[in-house]
Parts: structure tokens; C-alpha cells; sequence
């Protein structure tokens, strides 16, 4: 039941388990809601939750970058001794620790090598002067002409981070509901409140662990259920799928949590073939049940008993991509014949 119940809040915290758009820190004066800056912008994924997560054995990136949220939207100005809505969040994360967020370099798909990322979008971070001065304070940099690669990556991060959280006028306060980790491996899902001036008021706070960040399948896949061969997108929680033990023995298990993302514009998918005939098409980042994830497959190499005839990107353009995670101590399923390990977090 507690499961099911963190299942549905990240569900709802998600808006889309896998890419879609968001938006939009702690001290004084509760001006009335009129006079509340709105903080409107959008975030890859539909996802509020969370330090950043990046998926392991990341794919090779495709060379078209999507534009990614910008932190700090258009907005009218703050009442006197109020606090920007960049230190705002600042605020936020200094209490309950970083945002833990799909992020959007990473999810569905790898873009390119985040340290180039941060080189390109950096004169575009300048120019967002509020966030800008807010995360070089935070981060203790000494503003300057010029700024080292490592200090470019930081701040980038940060940058993502504060576009990743939205803030919603609320009276004379903001609304937020948001994951954070102080660690990167515990975290908490936190509903509240905070105004102007930076005081904080919780409404719910519940421990939770990583954000589910869904690299998918394509709309069709059919899954192994002891119903027979359902598509994906069909899927929900709680219905039955087969999976296998610690020893590699088929069993059937629970659904405990689904994901869908609507793709970018220019997200591609590996058709993987094997020699027996099965054929698949799913993200490159998404995990065989061995671990490799199918962007790493070339031809000639073995999968599930089977020789790889077939290993390209190609075009997705169905839309929406989506993803489970059934229970067991495994997380695997099959899709198209083919053992898969989940992609949402537990």
C-alpha cells in the first residue's frame, strides 16, 4: 500500500515519467498575490523531481541538442526586500537539500558531453543576470571575465537545477512540490509553501528515494504478461508481468509503477535484430537485463543467446515512449521477446 501510495505521488509530481516541459528560493514581506512575480518557464520531462540524476553507461549522444528550460522566466518586479525567485530556491535546497531531477541532457536520451553543453549555453546563462549573480553567490565564485571549465560546469548544473523547480504564486507565497537529497542517495518528497522573504512553510514531507527518469519503448512493444502479449502503453499498475528471479527463472510479478515521456522532435531509437528473428526498438540508454544499455550493442555481439544482426539509430516520431517496473529483486521484464532490466527508479 505505502508503495503504491509513493508510486501514484511520483506519478503525479511527473506529470509524464518520461520528457515533457516545467518551470520556475528564503527571508520578510508577504506582498498581496497581485504583486507576486510569475514564475512561469518549462522543464524537460513534466518532471518536478530532483541532485541530478544521470543514467549509467550513457548512450552515444545524438548531435542535435534540445533547448532545455531557462531558470529564470520574464517577470515583473519584486517588491523592495524581496528575494529573487533564483535565491528563492536557493533557499529551498539549502533546507531540504538539492533538487533530485530527471536531467534534461541525460533523459530520454544523452544529448552531448555535458561539459560542451555547459561551454555553449554559458553566454546564455550570463545574460540571465538574476540567476547568474544568484548561483555565483551560492557557489562562493568571485565574478569575473573569464571562468574556469570546471567552474562553467558547476554553474550550468546549477542553472538546470533552478529551471527544474517550479514556483507557483500562491496568496502571498509560492507554492512548490519538489524532490530533494542531501546526499544523492536518500531523499524527500516536499509539498509547501514559501514567501517572498524566504520563510518556508511545509505542508507534507515523506522520505523517498531516486526519481523514476524513463529512457523508453517505443508505442507497440509488446510485453510478456501470464495474460499473453499485451502493448505497453496498454500496461497499468498492478496488473500481472513476468519476470525473472535472482537465478534467471521466470516468475510473475506485480506491476509497481508505469511511465510514459513525450519524445523530442529528434529522438532516436535503436532497431536492434537478432539472428532468431527478434526485433526491437527502444531508447539507447535503455538497459538489457544484463546491464548493457542498447546504445552500446553492435552487430556481431551476443544478446540473450542470440547474435546482433542489426544495431541502428533510426527515427522515432510515435510520440509518447513509455516504461514499467514490475517487483522482484531483479526489475527485468521482456519486451519483443527481448529480457530487459526497468528504467523507473524504486
Amino acid at each position: 500500500m505505502r508503495r503504491s501510495l509513493t508510486a501514484c505521488l511520483v506519478l503525479v509530481l511527473l506529470a509524464s515519467a518520461c520528457g515533457d516541459r516545467l518551470a520556475a528560493g528564503t527571508a520578510g514581506v508577504s506582498p498581496s498575490a497581485s504583486s507576486l512575480p510569475v514564475a512561469s518557464a518549462t522543464v524537460a520531462s513534466g518532471t518536478i523531481v530532483a541532485a541530478t540524476v544521470r543514467p549509467s553507461g550513457a548512450p552515444t549522444p545524438t548531435p542535435v541538442v534540445t533547448p532545455i528550460p531557462t531558470p529564470s522566466p520574464t517577470v515583473t518586479p519584486a517588491a523592495p526586500g524581496a528575494l529573487t525567485l533564483a535565491q528563492l530556491k536557493y533557499r529551498l535546497f539549502d533546507r531540504f537539500g538539492r533538487l533530485w531531477y530527471c536531467d534534461p541532457d541525460f533523459y530520454p536520451v544523452a544529448r552531448a558531453d555535458e561539459t560542451s553543453l555547459a561551454e555553449q549555453r554559458f553566454p546564455e546563462i550570463q545574460k540571465d543576470a538574476e540567476a547568474f549573480m544568484a548561483i555565483l553567490a551560492h557557489l562562493g565564485y568571485v565574478p569575473s571575465a573569464t571562468y574556469s571549465q570546471d567552474q562553467k560546469l558547476a554553474i550550468y548544473r546549477d542553472w538546470k537545477m533552478l529551471g527544474a523547480l517550479r514556483l507557483d504564486p500562491a496568496g502571498g507565497s509560492y507554492h512548490f512540490a519538489a524532490r530533494f537529497t542531501p546526499d544523492g542517495r536518500t531523499g524527500s518528497l516536499v509539498d509547501g509553501t514559501i514567501d517572498p522573504a524566504g520563510r518556508i512553510v511545509v505542508a507534507s514531507q515523506t522520505a523517498s528515494g531516486p526519481p523514476p527518469c524513463p529512457i523508453c519503448l517505443a508505442r507497440g512493444t509488446l510485453i510478456a504478461t501470464p495474460a499473453g502479449s499485451l502493448a505497453i502503453e496498454s500496461l497499468r499498475e498492478g496488473m500481472a508481468v513476468w519476470t525473472t528471479d535472482p537465478q534467471g527463472v521466470r516468475a510473475a510479478a506485480v506491476i509497481l509503477a508505469v511511465g510514459s515521456m513525450t519524445a523530442p522532435a529528434d529522438h532516436r531509437v535503436v532497431h536492434l535484430v537478432l539472428s532468431d528473428g527478434r526485433e526491437l526498438r527502444a531508447s539507447p540508454g535503455h538497459p538489457l537485463a544484463d546491464g548493457r544499455p542498447l546504445g552500446a550493442v553492435v552487430p556481431g555481439e551476443t544478446v540473450d543467446g542470440a547474435t546482433v544482426v542489426i544495431a541502428e539509430l533510426v527515427p522515432y516520431g510515435l510520440g509518447k515512449t513509455f516504461d514499467l517496473l514490475p517487483s522482484g529483486p531483479t526489475a527485468t521484464y521482456w519486451a519483443d521477446g527481448v529480457p530487459l532490466g526497468s528504467t523507473i527508479g524504486r
